[in-house]
Formats: structure tokens, C-alpha cells, sequence
């Protein structure tokens, strides 16, 4: 792109590249460079800097984690981290549309994705990640189709609206009797592979509480009495 802009327009633009790759490193490259326009009529003219917040810099381990949390906190203000009971904990990924919301006595079509919560694949369906694209999973509230955590975290929710779920093993797989079931071959062995992880595997390996991460989509909401039998 240099080669495009002439000398006067790299000198300008070499120190923010250096600021970019030096500096600003926790700063998007979007975000950094919207604070700027073009000035004349082609980039290789001018570029007039704009009104920009000042960003601190990251010089050592402490700077860097401070401004590390900074954009945490700042990224949980914008969606926030709600707290169920259990330790079931979610953010909303997608809203929902529609008045009807689900309770304990709805019968709804969900498509869901799994994982650990180190964000390692489990299974999935009605995302597509199983060539299972639209499918949906029936859950009659109570019945245990799902787990007690995300029964809990199913309330309240819309149709097409999409959660991220924090599932405990205390209210996971287990309350629902490892449902709902996997139906590939990646996926039974991911739960293989998990249930060691719950129940530890002799001195060498204990027991651990692993969380998992659900994503769910509410697709249909319904009645309980209003479901065809």
C-alpha cells in the first residue's frame, strides 16, 4: 500500500503503523484507524487525524493486565453476565423477537451446540457443525430432556433468541440422565472423555468438577397442552 501513497503520505502513516504494532497493540486495527480521515482527494495526499480518546500504553505485565481487565469490565457492561442459581451463568448472545417467553410449563424446539469450558467441541444440533443444519431438539420443561442448569437458564427466553450457558456439573448431564444424547461418533466419544474428567480415573487422575458451555437457540415455544400428543 506504500507504493500506492508516495513519500508524503508513508511518512505520515509509518508512525501509526509503529503505534499499531508497538504501542497499541491491545487496540483493533479498525477501531484505531476509523479515528482518522483522508484528507483531499486520494489516500496519498494527507491523513488528517480525527478527536481520539487517549489509550494507555501496555509497558509490562502489570500495564498490560490492568488494561487487559479494563476492556473486560468494559465488555461486560455492554452484556452483562447474568447469575442463576446452581452457578449457572449466561450471556445473552442473540435477542429474541415475540411476547411468549419460555416457563416451566412450555414445551420448545431448541438447536444447541456443546463444548467444554475450555471451548473444545462436544456435539451439536441444528447449527449445522454436524451437517445438521436446522434440526431441532424437543424439550418439555420438567421432563428432563435437558439439564436442571439449562432448564433454569431456559426461562425467560424468546423465540430466536441464542444464550451462552455456564453449566456446572451439579445441575449437568448427569440430572438428566446424560441427555440430550450425541449422535455421532466424535460426540460420544467427547462424552466418553468427560465423564473420566467427572469421575477422575484412579490416584493419577481425581475427580473434577468441569464445567460445560452451552449454546442454545430457542427455535418454537408452545403450550404444554396446546402439543399434539
Amino acid at each position: 500500500r506504500l507504493s500506492k501513497m508516495g513519500h508524503a503520505g508513508a511518512m505520515i502513516l509509518a508512525p501509526l503503523l509503529f503505534l499499531v504494532g508497538g504501542c497499541l497493540a491491545l487496540v483493533p486495527r479498525r477501531s484505531f484507524l476509523g479515528k482518522f480521515v483522508v484528507g483531499g482527494t486520494g489516500l496519498g495526499t494527507a491523513l488528517v487525524a480525527g478527536p481520539s480518546e487517549v489509550v494507555g500504553k501496555c509497558t509490562d505485565i502489570e500495564s498490560c493486565r490492568e488494561i487487559g481487565n479494563k476492556k473486560v469490565e468494559e465488555a461486560d457492561l455492554k452484556n452483562p453476565t447474568f447469575k442463576l442459581g446452581d452457578g449457572v451463568r449466561y450471556k445473552v448472545l442473540q435477542s429474541g423477537f415475540g411476547n411468549e417467553k419460555v416457563d416451566e410449563d412450555s414445551v420448545l424446539d431448541i438447536t444447541f451446540s456443546i463444548s467444554s469450558a475450555g471451548g473444545s467441541y462436544f456435539y451439536s444440533q441444528g447449527f449445522g457443525y454436524e451437517k445438521d443444519l436446522g434440526e431441532t431438539y424437543r424439550v418439555t420443561m420438567g421432563a428432563k430432556d435437558v439439564p436442571v442448569g439449562i432448564e433454569l437458564a431456559l426461562q425467560g427466553m424468546r423465540r430466536g433468541e441464542r444464550r451462552r450457558i455456564e453449566l456446572p456439573p451439579a445441575v449437568g448431564f448427569e440430572t438428566s440422565g446424560w441427555k440430550p444424547e450425541p449422535s455421532t461418533r466424535r460426540g460420544r466419544a467427547s462424552i466418553v472423555g468427560y465423564r473420566q474428567v467427572l469421575e477422575g480415573n484412579g490416584s493419577s487422575q481425581p475427580p473434577f468438577p468441569a464445567e460445560t458451555l452451552w449454546d442454545v437457540e430457542v427455535s418454537k415455544i408452545r403450550a404444554r397442552t396446546a402439543v399434539p400428543r
